[in-house]
């Protein structure tokens, strides 16, 4: 059954607009998008936000052995409209639907099913009546404030914290929480991959894992905490226009030097969600890859992170949620584990977990290590699949180990996958790749 992929990281339920995502920050959404081609087969549709680098797709048909010819990928600059509304793309909806009505009985699978995701369906057939998703259920299942309600009331323990707006309500929750650890962590509600949370913190030298801005105070008192928060912007309650409310904000205890995990569950229409994979997520401060399974977790926390994650699940699911969710969790220096947010859509665990399923069969977390990072700067996917291929470090189906090139963008990096029987052999791998790089020319380097 042949299924269109639209890869849109992008999304409305994402950002408010994709036109406003500042030039400097469109690459990384367009890598997002780029990760879903490792689901395709040879007579799927993809549409990626990105422009289709044919080298890395012709990479990635070899490595699952597609036939020749490949899947058809489309990328949205060569329309007129950023937007992934269908009315505002008409060129795109005709040429899937010409497309789509040539043959086959066709599925739609995206990065986040969305309200656009919704009128797609509609719009090229797809779906005979409206889905839960044109009433916003993607937003619901991407805000950490729904989180916090559903995750308390299944149970499941979540850091210490309060939902607050800007202003006077912000400094009371921070200032009150302050002194817990000396450390508190300020949150968007919908955001993704640390963008925009804030540490605060009296602790000089603590280090800010998941952030992107540290806040450091010489005191926890209310007067520096309130002079502190100005410096952010958010010591007001903001000027809003009629009927708008404020973007609420997370506060919460932060523990330092605490073990960052994830778990990925499919969840079904009316099936019991499914465990997909789970693991170490890489801090370098803020995400930056993943080692599966996890390495350091104490044996019992590992039924404890797989269980609660279930119950997450199931909640989500009781609310109409069907489709992937991926859930992280902290486990502090005192052993205890709790959970700090979902993301009711595809994560960056979501194309690790394809391509291992498609190469390594479905139980690759008991048979294998797998190390990933992104963002290495790197030469032009021809020349380094060259490079991994002369030195020994190319994937090898007959051993099932060595390294892929998961992604590529247009800043000049990668995203890769290290694959070994253990831990050792992987990590052999990803030191070997990481001295090849060393070596190796990147894109611009020696140019004129």
């Amino acid at each position: 059954m042949p299924k269109l992929v639209l890869a849109n990281p992008q999304s409305r339920a994402m950002v408010a607009r994709p036109e406003d995502i500042p030039v400097e920050s469109r690459p990384i959404y367009e890598v997002i998008g780029t990760r879903m081609l490792w689901s395709l087969d040879s007579d799927d549709i993809a549409v990626i936000p990105a422009e289709i680098d044919k080298d890395f797709l012709a990479y990635l048909t070899a490595i699952l052995d597609l036939p020749d010819g490949g899947p058809t990928v489309l990328s949205l600059r060569d329309y007129r409209s950023p937007s992934w509304y269908p009315d505002e793309n008409p060129e795109l909806v005709d040429e899937l639907r010409a497309r789509i009505t040539a043959g086959g009985d066709w599925t739609l699978d995206c990065y986040i099913r969305d309200r656009d995701v919704a009128h797609w369906e509609q719009r090229l057939g797809l779906a005979v009546t409206p889905t839960p998703y044109a009433q916003d259920l993607a937003a619901l299942m991407n805000s950490k404030v729904v989180f916090r309600a559903l995750a308390l009331a299944a149970g499941v323990p979540v850091p210490e914290g309060l939902v607050v707006d800007p202003g006077r309500e912000l400094i009371d929750a921070v200032t009150a929480l302050l002194p817990k650890t000396g450390s508190v962590i300020v949150k968007q509600d919908h955001n993704a991959g640390g963008d925009g949370n804030v540490l605060v913190t009296t602790d000089p030298s603590v280090p800010g894992i998941g952030v992107f801005r540290t806040l450091r105070l010489d005191e926890p008192s209310r007067a520096a905490v309130t002079a502190g928060i100005a410096t952010l912007g958010l010591a007001e309650f903001p000027t809003l226009h009629p009927g708008t409310a404020a973007a609420r904000l997370i506060v919460e205890v932060y523990q330092p030097d605490a073990l960052t995990l994830s778990s990925e569950l499919y969840i079904p229409a009316d099936r019991a969600p499914v465990l997909l994979n789970y693991g170490d997520m890489r801090m370098e401060p803020v995400w930056n890859g993943y080692v599966f399974p996890p390495q350091d977790l104490a044996g019992t926390l590992h039924a404890r992170l797989c269980a609660d994650s279930q119950q997450i699940a199931v909640l989500a699911q009781h609310m109409g949620y069907q489709g992937l969710m991926n859930i992280d969790a902290i486990v502090d220096s005192s052993g205890r584990l709790s959970f700090t947010e979902f993301n009711g859509r595809a994560g960056g665990a979501t194309n690790i977990d394809v391509i291992a399923r498609r190469l390594l069969g479905p139980t690759y977390l008991d048979e294998y290590v797998i190390m990933t990072r992104n963002g290495l700067p790197a030469p032009r996917v021809a020349e380094l699949v060259e490079h991994l291929g002369r030195t020994g470090l190319a994937f090898d189906r007959g051993t099932r180990s060595g390294v892929i090139v998961a992604n590529v963008d247009a800043r000049g990096t990668i995203e890769y996958l290290a694959i070994g029987r253990d831990r050792a052999q992987a990590q052999e791998f990803e030191h070997g790749l990481e001295a090849l790089l060393e070596t190796v020319a990147r894109p611009g380097e020696g140019e004129g």
